[in-house]
């Protein structure tokens, strides 16, 4: 999960560095903050215990 957050990331800031378009680079951002949030909504769902076990 986290190198698909990074990667995202990375492919938005060589985006930025390049000097792209505007529209190519809110376009990137968006999809990373959209893929952030289904991956921890996944990742705190399917993962997060709720019992105490002893």
């Amino acid at each position: 999960m986290d190198t698909l957050i990074f990667g995202g990331l990375l492919a938005t800031l060589i985006a930025m560095y390049r000097e792209t378009s505007r529209t190519v680079v809110l376009g990137a951002w968006w999809v990373m903050l959209i893929a952030v949030i289904l991956l921890m909504a996944h990742h705190i769902t399917s993962s997060l215990a709720l019992t105490l076990s002893y």
